[in-house]
């Protein structure tokens, strides 16, 4: 804050400060300069007058300024001088009783008020009372003065403006050098709002009355500072205004900080551009204007298809800097009229206003082709960077979520196009609604992990050859309850959390409820001969959800023998070396591991001897048809003499009836799982096998 700046705001504070009732041993009013009436009172003025400082505020003290006529006087007196001498008065307090009291007296700024500060006490012949009553208007006369506040009043009779020292600082001239026209003080107001202040003079001159403004000025060493100006206009009984007094102080560094605090709300710090609220702000005014001027406009919703592989091979700095330059790449691209902007991460928006669906698809295209021009370039390494797109038109009789919303599926329908692609979105779109259906399921999902209705399932495996007693084994499942409380089947929740990126979150959840409901049913722990729990390819693939099972397995008090893990074959060979990795770390503590849907893949002997599994599921749908197809047949028979020679179990999948059950048990798999063995049931009803005759009981807890 420069020297002859300084918000009303210190200026208060320090009044505030000094008016404290135990601050000063002085009974202290403060009287509004207009009209006398008393805004403050501290402690000790109450007791004088017989009234709580409360009750006082808002009424005129009889004998203390009173009357207009020796309010006027007062003013000019004070204006002329620091404060008045202390002197004595007569006045009379609440009740009516007369005092003679000795009084000083001073002009000051309260709560954006001018107000004459009195300060007294009963007559005393101590002359040191008299000097502390003199040391303490001055210290509030300083308090004013460092506050950097001026003081102006205007005689509307004379036509003459008086300005004090503070006023002359804060316009950057000399004391004395201001005449006392009007028409000085506007030539110091910047030209763009200097008609304002003429009418706002103009209207105060007529009607009298409160003011607060705000302008510009040019000072004579050509800097620009921002002023405040509030004051009041008074009035005569004539009802002329006769008088005009008001206060003004530098608030150019506020302006420029708050400026400076409104772009930085409205604005992407990274890229500069305008950011998602503003965005949805914008949008929200262009629908509520195209009710009453239609044209046709379209929502431009793109990302980065490489930001990902830049972003995790060289860490967000390389991130970053790709943004930056991307957002500055585009702008030569789009016009003033369209509203650019970054909606967080690497998803960009732009309004294309004023143009039909074609003349979009033609932006579209050519920023398509300006950002596949484009390379960045990061520690030497060149990338090339492409553009999913996705154009919506803006129709008045959406919203802004609506618009958002179908912008967002539409990307993800160009993304599964290829990527590098323009999706246009129109009414019935069949792609468009699908995936609008797979957000459906996403919300349901996430209701369901807020709302803990998962519940958890099993289905038995059966052995299908003659063993030992092994214990009960079987396969855990997740269920989900609906809001109406019915079970429904996750397979299109469980799809939509792949797409999505929330498997992992639905697998951590499955993980820790098999566990916590294994530690509490050590009966039924003891019967156990192995409890597989499925896992996504998106949590094989996942270092975080690898650290938190190890940290699982490591503090758990299970027999971690009896824990087996499963995950399709089609997930592990998408990374092959990761799945290799992680289930060699599983089945360091113990664990099992089995590859589920084996057989479905194009290429799955040639992986197999890369994944190091206790146990083969066969694909159902060679199992289904076994007893009637020898194709069907000759693949399970296969599969499992492959499986035996490399140590591995076999589990038959979709075993439905007995004809399939003894054609596998003559191939000799291993096992089997099925409607023949038993649906799924909620893991409460706890079962036992009896290997003698291959039936399901349940076991009262």
């Amino acid at each position: 804050m420069t020297a002859n700046t300084a918000p009303v705001e210190l200026q208060n504070k320090a009044a505030a400060s000094l008016l404290d009732a135990g601050s000063l041993p002085f009974a202290i009013a403060l009287l509004r300069a207009n009209d006398g009436k008393v805004v403050f009172a501290n402690y000790l003025m109450s007791v004088i007058m017989r009234c709580s400082a409360d009750a006082m505020r808002g009424k005129t003290i009889t004998g203390l300024y009173d009357d207009g006529q020796q309010r006027s006087e007062a003013f000019k007196l004070l204006k002329k001088n620091s404060f008045v001498p202390p002197k004595q008065i007569k006045i009379s307090n609440f009740e009516n009783s007369s005092l003679t009291v000795t009084a000083a007296s001073s002009l000051l700024k309260y709560q954006n008020q001018l107000c004459i500060l009195v300060a007294f006490q009963t007559p005393s012949t101590d002359a040191s009372n008299v000097k502390r009553l003199q040391i303490a208007i001055k210290r509030h006369n300083m308090a004013l003065q460092a506050a950097q506040v001026g003081i102006w009043s205007w005689d509307l009779m004379s036509n003459k403006i008086a300005w004090d020292d503070t006023m002359h600082n804060l316009f950057g001239i000399k004391s004395g050098c201001f005449t006392g026209r009007q028409r000085e003080f506007l030539d110091y107001v910047l030209p763009e709002d200097r008609e304002e202040q003429r009418e706002i003079s103009k209207r105060y001159y007529q009607e009298g009355g409160k003011f607060d403004t705000k302008f510009r000025i040019m000072r004579p060493d050509g800097e620009t500072r921002v002023i405040i100006n509030r004051g009041e206009a008074t009035k005569n009984n004539q009802d002329i205004v006769v008088s005009v007094v008001g206060v003004c102080w530098d608030v150019t560094e506020n302006f420029a900080l708050s400026a400076k605090i409104e772009h930085q709300a409205l604005h992407d710090p990274l890229t500069g551009l305008l950011n998602r609220f503003e965005m949805q702000q914008r949008l929200a005014d262009l629908l509520h204007s195209l009710s009453a001027e239609p044209s046709e406009n379209t929502f431009c919703y793109f990302d980065l298809d490489r930001f990902k592989v830049v972003n995790d091979t060289y860490g967000h700095e390389a991130g970053d800097e790709l943004l930056r330059q991307i957002a500055e790449h585009l702008k030569p691209y789009i016009t003033d009229k369209d509203t650019f902007a970054r909606m967080g991460g690497d998803e960009f928006a732009l309004i294309i206003t004023n143009c039909s669906g074609d003349e979009a698809r033609m932006v579209a295209e050519t920023l398509l082709k300006a950002v596949q021009n484009f390379h960045f370039e990061w520690t030497g390494k060149v990338f090339d960077i492409d553009l999913s797109m996705a154009l919506v038109p803006i129709s008045p009789e959406k919203s802004v979520s609506e618009i958002l919303g179908t912008a967002d599926v539409s990307l993800s329908a160009a993304k599964d196009g290829g990527r590098g692609r323009i999706h246009e979105y129109r009414p019935h779109d069949s792609t468009v609604i699908r995936r609008h259906d797979e957000m459906h399921w996403v919300l349901q999902l996430e209701d369901a992990l807020r709302s803990d209705r998962f519940q958890l399932h099993f289905q038995p495996i059966m052995p299908l050859q003659e063993v030992h007693d092994e214990g009960l084994h079987y396969e855990v499942l997740l269920r989900v309850i609906d809001e109406s409380g019915e079970v429904i089947s996750p397979h299109e929740l469980l799809n939509a959390a792949e797409q999505f990126d929330m498997a992992t979150r639905v697998d951590t959840w499955v993980v820790n409820a098999v566990f916590d409901w294994l530690q509490k049913h050590p009966d039924h722990l003891e019967k156990l001969g192995l409890c597989s729990i499925n896992l996504s390819g998106a949590s094989i693939g996942d270092s975080g959800f690898l650290i938190f099972l190890k940290e699982k397995l490591q503090d758990s008090e299970l027999p971690l023998g009896k824990i087996g893990f499963e995950v399709t074959e089609n997930a592990a060979i998408k990374n092959i070396l990761k799945a290799r990795d992680f289930i060699d770390t599983i089945k360091n503590y113990g664990c099992k591991f089995a590859l589920d849907d084996f057989g479905s893949g194009h290429s799955s002997f040639a992986y197999l001897k890369d994944l190091p599994v206790d146990i083969l599921k066969i694909d159902g749908m060679f199992v289904k048809g076994i007893h009637l197809e020898p194709v069907n047949y000759a693949m399970v028979k296969a599969i499992n003499d492959v499986g035996q020679v490399m140590k591995m179990k076999t589990i038959a999948e979709y075993v439905e009836n007995e004809e399939i059950c003894n054609s596998l048990k003559a191939i000799g798999v291993d096992y089997g799982q099925g409607y023949y063995f038993g649906k799924s049931e909620n893991i409460d009803e706890v079962i036992v096998v009896d290997p003698t005759i291959a039936t399901i009981a349940e076991i009262p807890e």
